[in-house]
């Protein structure tokens, strides 16, 4: 399934839709840091629509934790969110198409990971929610079929 996110109904009948939380993201609800990004993650924590996560976003929030007290408690949210994962050698040719054509284009993405990111978001029709300007420039483009998340 690919495209832009759409809703999907949820039992209940209620309307959500599904977002994958960048790393960066993540960084400032877990820091407190007075951002867009953290008020949107701490409403959708909260909320309804359903929240992914992927691999390298989990490695990547998971080194940064400096307090093991909050590991247990970000252990736990993080095993309640949809993983997503990779469909195989094509998302990671895929990922590396974006890189190659963005550079072409004289856009350096700084980290392959943030095409991977943008490539699974597009796979699995969810809204990406980052502060991360590689992330905008990739969206920007319009490589990517898929939209940040509105903070």
């Amino acid at each position: 399934m690919e495209g832009r996110p759409r809703c999907v109904a949820k039992a209940g009948a209620t309307i959500s839709m599904k977002v994958l939380i960048d790393t960066s993201a993540w960084i400032d609800f877990l820091n407190g840091y007075p951002s867009r990004e953290r008020r949107a993650v701490a409403e959708l924590v909260d909320g309804e629509d359903e929240l992914c996560t992927c691999g390298v976003i989990a490695a990547e929030v998971f080194q940064g934790i400096r307090r093991d007290r909050k590991l247990g408690e970000l252990e736990r949210l993080f095993r309640e969110l949809l993983f997503l994962e990779p469909a195989g050698i094509d998302t990671y040719l895929r990922a590396a198409e974006i890189y190659r054509r963005l550079r072409a284009k004289g856009i350096t993405v700084r980290s392959t990971i943030d095409c991977l990111v943008a490539r699974l978001a597009e796979e699995n029709a969810c809204y990406l929610l980052a502060r991360d300007r590689d992330i905008a420039a990739i969206l920007d483009s319009g490589m990517v079929r898929t939209s940040l998340w509105p903070t």
